[in-house]
């Protein structure tokens, strides 16, 4: 089947996604009026990315960063010129004289990709076309480090935060959503290749210049070929083969109805009654299966609810899967596919012990299993042992005369399903914000104020600090979780002080005045606070300033303590912050109002 086609009919996630799940390896050119780009994979894997784009340097992506100085950026581009033709790559050269470590290395190649596909998800006209070969080193580029030649990056891992990174520029009109016109659009004919000159081939060995680990501002521009003879793809197919290789039984009738309802589901995300924009990003499916057919359904029909799925038949890669996906700030919903005797990984006995596992060590997290009607001992003892919701799943052995009927009608239910699921927990999250906003309205005085902000992020973490922001320093005030038990209630004031250091993450998010979420190993934690309060299990934190007067009065700390990281509705946080900030300008108004006043 080739993989060739136009971006209108298939956006370029649909087209990522699909090269993961088949597992396909190549160089994926795609091309719009926008520019043009390219995207290498190996095994469905993503290796290395380059762009037209000259904001999509490799030196420039990681000075923004923060992972090299401009010193050494510039300590290295000496080195590559004295050196002449035999110069190595820039990471390499970097890696070799700058101290660049395997991980800095590793966040450079993930950033170039990222930036690579949030430039091209916007691109709504274009051509895309995959040549399908196996890559192979080219024995002339092995001067690489041996501990970069290995870097893969997980497809949906890349994607994930491509759409994450989309979504805040869209938002900060950064990038603008607006239909392409319809002229200056390439077409899929040989036109265009025969009119490069004599000599010029497309061809690409892979190695660390596509890597992205080269000197990328060499990259000449030029449009990606479009190879003659290949047909247009057909966003059907893909569901037409995946019944055939899985469902062979079923008579052909059969299998153009279930082709055409996946067809139906696969609206794409540039269609006419979504966008992009408005997709949630907050939500994931992780789902434990053999079935090949059921793994791609369900990863249709939660597409269209904009939910991302993570698929494995690996039971050792659950724990990774859910570990990443709650650090991305991701809900989790984990689904097992139903048992299956003589198979190893899925029997009945093996499902219900990896199950256990799963709840044991992620007690927040939903989990749902699919099972045979017919199975009900295994469902009754399924939702005995703490399984949020068993689904009769319909299998052709046991009703074929209405298997399709039953199949789509479970596909649907699942689909309802999910959402509700979500949304669930939204309505939780929101019930308690509204809750809290409706206290604060009733606050007048600013260390009042404080402490309901310090509530607040307390129902999202383990332990939470107030800090309140100092001419140099930062003083602690009442915590949560900390000094006692977080179901104990406040604490009383620290009292400790950390000073704000130059480039501390202290100062940082002082200086821009915007929230951080994430990991971080910042030596100011490690050296000021953690040997006050301890530090946590995980070094995912938040620092959440509280605005007033265009001057940070506190940051609010937070992490997870010795639990693993839960569900965060940063936007939720962020939109209470911006209303306490209000409350505590009209609370210092009030109090300025009756000091000037006298008594």
């Amino acid at each position: 089947m080739p993989l060739t086609g136009e971006l209108e009919h298939l956006p370029i996630i649909d087209v990522i996604q699909l090269i993961h799940s088949t597992r396909k390896s190549g160089n994926l050119n795609v091309y719009s009026r926008k520019g043009e780009g390219r995207l290498i994979f190996d095994n469905g894997y993503i290796v290395g990315a380059s762009h037209s784009d000259d904001k999509l340097r490799i030196g420039q992506i990681l000075l923004e960063a923060n992972i090299i100085s401009e010193a050494d950026l510039k300590k290295a581009l000496q080195l590559q010129q004295q050196t002449g033709e035999e110069k190595k790559p820039l990471i390499t050269t970097l890696f070799d004289h700058c101290d660049m470590s395997k991980d800095m290395a590793y966040k450079a190649l993930e950033t170039l990709i990222e930036m690579t596909v949030v430039e091209m998800i916007s691109w709504t006209k274009g051509i895309f076309s995959l040549d399908a070969e196996v890559p192979n080193f080219n024995d002339n580029y092995r001067y690489l480090p041996t501990q970069l030649e290995q870097i893969t990056l997980d497809t949906q891992m890349v994607l994930m935060d491509a759409l994450r990174i989309f979504d805040e520029k869209v938002h900060a009109g950064e990038i603008e959503l607006v239909d392409e016109p319809l002229d200056e659009m390439p077409q899929l004919d040989t036109a265009e290749a025969s009119e490069e000159p004599s000599g010029e081939s497309d061809d690409i060995v892979l190695s660390e210049d596509i890597l992205g680990l080269a000197d990328l501002d060499q990259i000449e521009k030029k449009k990606p070929r479009v190879f003659e003879g290949l047909e247009a793809f057909d966003p059907a197919e893909i569901h037409r083969q995946v019944i055939e290789k899985t469902l062979p039984e079923l008579e052909i009738a059969e299998k153009e109805q279930l082709t055409t309802f996946l067809s139906e589901v696969s609206t794409p995300l540039f269609g006419d009654d979504s966008s992009l924009a408005s997709a949630p990003k907050s939500q994931a499916v992780i789902m434990y299966t053999h079935d090949e057919f059921i793994q791609h359904a369900i990863m249709t029909v939660c597409k269209k609810e904009g939910i991302l799925v993570f698929m494995s038949s690996d039971k050792q890669e659950l724990d990774s899967l859910i570990d990443r996906t709650i650090g991305k700030r991701l809900e989790p919903i984990l689904v097992f596919g139903g048992p299956v005797d003589h198979l190893e990984g899925f029997t009945t006995e093996e499902i219900i012990d990896i199950r256990a596992q799963k709840l044991a060590r992620y007690p927040n997290i939903s989990v749902i299993q699919l099972a045979s009607p017919l199975n009900y001992s295994f469902s009754l003892q399924s939702l005995k042992e703490g399984v949020r919701a068993v689904l009769p799943k319909p299998y052709l052995s046991e009703r074929r005369e209405t298997y399709v009927e039953d199949i789509i009608n479970f596909f649907n239910t699942f689909q309802a399903y999910i959402r509700s699921c979500f949304n669930e927990e939204r309505r939780q999250q929101f019930a308690t914000l509204r809750n809290s906003l409706s206290g604060l309205r009733l606050l007048d005085k600013a260390p009042n104020i404080a402490l309901t902000v310090l509530q607040f992020v307390g129902e999202f973490f383990e332990r939470s600090l107030t800090l309140i922001v100092d001419k140099s320093d930062l003083i602690a005030e009442r915590s949560l979780g900390i000094v006692t038990d977080k179901n104990q209630g406040v604490s009383a004031a620290m009292k400790f002080r950390i000073p704000v250091v130059d480039g501390s993450i202290f100062q940082d998010v002082i200086k821009e005045g915007t929230t951080h979420y994430g990991p971080s190993k910042d030596g100011a934690l490690e050296e000021f606070l953690y040997p006050e309060i301890g530090a946590p299990m995980e070094s995912t934190m938040l620092l959440l300033p509280l605005k007033s007067n265009e001057r940070i009065i506190t940051l609010t700390y937070a992490d997870f303590g010795n639990k693993k990281i839960g569900q965060v509705p940063l936007d939720f946080l962020e939109f209470f912050i911006s209303q306490a900030g209000m409350a505590m300008e009209n609370a210092l108004f009030r109090k300025q109002m009756k000091k000037s006043s006298g008594p």
